[in-house]
């Protein structure tokens, strides 16, 4: 019998023809790489071996090993987390196709910055969209470049960060003012936003960046807005974000930006309404991200705030609002979770959703906060951090997740949050 361990592999070799081995990958503690924090989960793998020789030299071993192993073994993904302070405000972030991310924030100009799947940075820029930039989203496109969306307009770079196209062209306000983007199947770009005159827009871009159509919609009480975009299966767009109602002594009154609804719609791809709905009381309600479930319908994730006409209370007063809806935007199942404090009057909130539940991630005055739930109305887990809390989080292909905070900092987590 042979006993070898490498880079925290235990390794039982028996020489005996048709003989079991044994490989344990015992869990690592913390240990710094760059700044970084990796761990491996405990996994023990049997690989059965018709025949092989014993070898004192341990690549061979290691190369026997990894070529007859099954595929349980070849399958398994070393589970990474960091904590990177990045600055350049509320930084949105997604996983890319080789397993690192893409980051996007910006306080003047667009700033995009690539990172490997253990944080390191492989190359950013910057790009000029005006003084006003805000980064609000950002995507991998079919090309393996990336598009960025603020609120001055969205910028098209390659896979090495160079700008290829941009466009600001707006109208009905002073910017284009987009909160999410997102590429369709069909290679072309939508962006959605508002309020251009108090009216929520989607736009849709060519792949070299040109506008094909803007449509607006809403627009009774002028303050109308979309925040988040996803493709649907039958190839259309379901949209979400708040509608406006007024309320019931002022209808459309100055303070009309505080008596919204939870505004969904889908339309087909040339922007035409296929239907929407909305949910909610007489106060606000908004949706602010919206999530697919694999087994069918959406998790929508915003804000509600019953502030009894005190519209400046809604920062403290604001809760979570987490709903469940079906393909055709029927409110399943809803839940609110109240405790926390804001930061600004209408905070920003997103979710995704897991193999089995959903985690979500809300800007916190005091504190960040994430929390993982596997069912809606489930006893969720909480994570606080320091700072002023999530402003994107995506599920990755370890199990962990993604987020991007609102004061400038990116955390990769396990799949318990944990970093």
């Amino acid at each position: 019998m042979h006993y070898a361990v490498y880079s925290g592999v235990f390794i039982t070799i028996d020489a005996a023809l048709g003989k079991t081995i044994s490989i344990l990958f015992f869990n690592l503690s913390p240990r710094p790489l760059e700044g970084l924090f990796v761990y491996r989960h405990l996994e023990y793998v049997r690989c059965n071996i018709a025949s092989m020789k014993t070898n004192h030299i341990l690549l061979s071993i290691l190369l026997t090993i990894f070529l007859s192993c099954s595929d349980d073994a070849s399958n398994s993904e070393e589970v990474v987390t960091f904590e990177r302070d990045l600055g350049n405000g509320k930084l949105a972030v997604k996983q890319t196709g080789d397993g690192g991310y893409i980051v996007a924030g910006g306080t003047s100009d667009a700033w995009l910055l690539k990172m490997d799947k253990y944080g390191n940075t492989e190359w950013e820029n910057t790009y000029s969209l005006g003084a006003f930039g805000n980064g609000r989203a950002v995507i991998q496109t079919q090309d393996g470049g990336y598009l960025y969306a603020g609120w001055e307009g969205i910028v098209k770079a390659d896979a090495n960060g160079a700008e290829e196209w941009k466009n600001t062209s707006h109208q009905n306000g002073a910017y284009p003012y987009y909160e999410d983007v997102m590429q369709h199947s069909n290679g072309f770009y939508y962006a959605v936003g508002g309020p251009g005159a108090g009216q929520a827009q989607l736009v849709k871009f060519s792949e070299t960046g040109s506008v094909l159509t803007r449509k607006w919609y809403g627009g009774q009480c002028e303050d109308d807005i979309f925040r988040s975009i996803v493709e649907t299966p039958d190839e259309m767009l379901l949209i979400v974000g708040g509608k406006s109602h007024g309320n019931q002594s002022f209808p459309c009154s100055f303070n009309f930006m505080y008596y919204k609804d939870v505004w969904i719609v889908k339309t087909r791809k040339n922007g035409g309404v296929e239907w929407e709905k909305t949910h909610g009381g007489p106060y606000m309600e908004m949706a602010n991200d919206i999530a697919p479930i694999k087994s069918g319908g959406y998790m929508l994730i915003g804000n509600k705030c019953a502030h009894l006409y005190d519209i400046g209370s809604c920062g403290q007063k604001a809760k979570v609002l987490i709903m469940q809806i079906d393909e055709e935007g029927n409110n399943l199942n809803d839940e609110v979770v109240s405790g926390l404090k804001w930061m600004e009057r209408i905070p920003y909130y997103s979710i995704a959703t897991t193999n089995d539940g959903y985690a979500w991630t809300a800007e916190h005055k005091n504190n960040g906060t994430w929390i993982y739930e596997t069912t809606p109305n489930a006893d969720p887990s909480y994570i606080f951090t320091d700072g002023f809390g999530g402003f994107e989080i995506n599920h990755t292909t370890d199990g962990g997740f993604i987020i991007g905070t609102m004061g400038g900092i990116v955390i990769k987590t396990d799949s318990e949050l944990l970093y």
